[in-house]
């Protein structure tokens, strides 16, 4: 099934802006030598990433793990709120749909929405689609907002 909304190009639009990452994170860390340093972009309540995978991030042969299909997606998901609220997040829930195979050696984008808040709980969704615009994965999470303090100790 196609994306409504899928444009491939809008990430070049120049009003997209980076977002930080935290150093140690397997999806973004720069910091963390086996992780996928993906970079995220936001502009309102939406985040985007590419994605290219790599045959070491198989468990199949070609197939992408669902493990890190869903890492992708509770990462960029949780980014949704961080520009919004100005706080970190830690995931409370998270259901992943796998609609179709996420192959290595292609390319993809991750795209995420913040949909609401209540209280310091924050719902999002979000999709990995391929460049024909096929969506191959779909997310729904909730997570819970905490001060930077809580991950940043003196010193780091």
């Amino acid at each position: 099934m196609k994306s409504p909304c899928f444009i491939y190009q809008r990430s070049k639009m120049p009003e997209w802006l980076d977002i930080p990452t935290y150093p140690t994170c397997f999806v973004c860390g720069e910091e963390n030598h086996i992780g996928l340093k993906m970079k995220f972009r936001s502009k309102g309540k939406i985040i985007e990433a590419d994605y290219n995978p790599l045959p070491e991030h198989c468990g199949y042969t070609g197939i992408v793990h669902g493990g890190i299909v869903s890492a992708i997606l509770d990462e960029g998901m949780g980014w949704t709120a961080f520009l919004s609220f100005n706080k970190y997040y830690l995931t409370m829930e998270l259901k992943v749909r796998f609609k179709k195979p996420v192959e290595s050696g292609k390319k993809y984008l991750l795209r995420c929405e913040l949909l609401r808040k209540v209280g310091s709980v924050f719902m999002t969704k979000g999709e990995i689609i391929d460049s024909d615009g096929i969506v191959m994965a779909k997310g729904e999470a909730k997570y819970y907002l905490v001060d930077k303090e809580f991950f940043f100790k003196s010193g780091q």
